[in-house]
């Protein structure tokens, strides 16, 4: 049997940003409803305030006082570095206070990040009309699913 291609994947570093230990809990419980790691939410985070989709308010005052400690995560390098250089120009104060503030947004409902899945209205060779998903139909197969399953 021939070896298998590996497929190219987004570099990601082990980082340790200092965020404020409840606002991390809180977005570690948002991150596991998903099945996913806050390491993963703060790429798409920080991928999504890079390209501007996304803003954070500026603090006026420096954040990093005590109740924050390292919270060690798994994030992609071009994320991290496009983020850091928009940082940078905003005047944030580091990047471990950019995450705690996109964390901050996140946890308190203003930004919404995470891994999500849903049915697809398709259409099959069968049946031409868009196939009902599960939920459209009250939990129940319709006749028009029964019939595109054949």
């Amino acid at each position: 049997m021939p070896p298998r291609k590996k497929r190219a994947t987004l570099a990601r570093t082990n980082r340790r940003p200092h965020v404020d230990d409840a606002t991390w809990g809180k977005a570690d419980d948002i991150a596991a409803a998903d099945a996913i790691t806050v390491g993963h939410l703060l790429t798409v985070l920080l991928n999504k305030y890079a390209s501007g989709a996304i803003d954070v308010p500026i603090p006026k005052e420096d954040i990093r006082a005590g109740g924050r400690s390292g919270h060690l995560a798994a994030i992609g390098d071009a994320a991290w570095h496009r983020a850091d250089q928009r940082r940078d120009r905003e005047g944030i104060q580091s990047m471990s206070v950019l995450c705690e503030l996109l964390l901050r947004e996140l946890v308190d409902g203003r930004v919404t990040a995470g891994l999500d899945a849903a049915p697809r209205k398709r259409r099959t060779r069968r049946d031409q009309r868009a196939a009902e998903p599960h939920e459209e139909a009250g939990g129940a197969i319709t006749p028009s699913l029964i019939a595109t399953a054949a």
